[in-house]
């Protein structure tokens, strides 16, 4: 009896982990306790969760966030010698004074990933996810004046 309670308690243990790094389905590590009470899941024993988990691990593939199916956004134009960038979404992006010389020298369409900065004036960087080296910028809208290229942007 103590040798199965054992087994049990180290299945619970280790299976969560190796379901984790083998993207196999545990219910205890894919499904909140509020779902698992909702499906009746809670109430199974150990045993049968087991058993659950390797038929749905047989049948179904688990669902992950697949970034390769998103669109890979990328540098498109570089504006006014890095003060602005144009992404492969069309969308116009100011940067930050201090990091114009180095946007200024992204002549080369790259992939591009967009993350949060802790700078209020330019809340996002944008990341060269080859090289990984970044910049601080600002959505701009295509319509106003700051935008266009050639154009300064009006004085503060």
């Amino acid at each position: 009896m103590q040798r199965s309670f054992f087994l049990a308690a180290l299945t619970a243990l280790v299976l969560p982990l190796a379901g984790l790094m083998a993207d196999q389905i545990i219910l205890d590590s894919v499904m909140s306790r509020e779902e698992q009470k909702k499906t009746g899941v809670d109430k199974m024993t150990m045993q049968q969760k087991i058993e659950l988990e390797a038929w749905l691990n047989k049948t179904f593939i688990l669902k992950t966030t697949d970034t390769s199916s998103q669109t890979q956004l990328s540098m498109s134009i570089n504006i006014d010698n890095g003060q602005k960038l144009q992404l492969s979404d069309n969308t116009i992006w100011e940067i930050a004074p201090g990091d114009v010389p180095t946007a200024a020298v992204w002549i080369t369409p790259f992939p591009v990933k967009i993350t949060p900065s802790n700078d209020p004036d330019y809340p996002s960087l944008l990341v060269n996810t080859t090289s990984g080296v970044s910049v601080k910028a600002r959505k701009i809208s295509p319509s106003s004046p700051a935008a266009q290229p050639g154009q300064s942007a009006p004085a503060q």
